[in-house]
């Protein structure tokens, strides 16, 4: 996991956790889903497999 620890986080929303290792992607997950709630979160989703990597929007 050495070659792709990240020095910091790279969030929009900064999480306090001291122990974590953040590492850059080299995967990246294709999920589908319904809707997003209130509070951000994703409703009715399912995960639908790896792609490598490039993030689709």
């Amino acid at each position: 996991m050495d070659t792709v620890v990240s020095p910091k986080q790279k969030l929009t929303k900064p999480i306090r956790k001291p122990k974590a290792t953040w590492v850059e992607p080299k995967f990246y997950a294709d999920i589908e889903y319904r809707d997003i709630t209130s509070e951000g979160l994703l409703r009715a989703s399912s995960f639908k497999g790896l792609s490598k990597g490039t993030r689709r929007s």
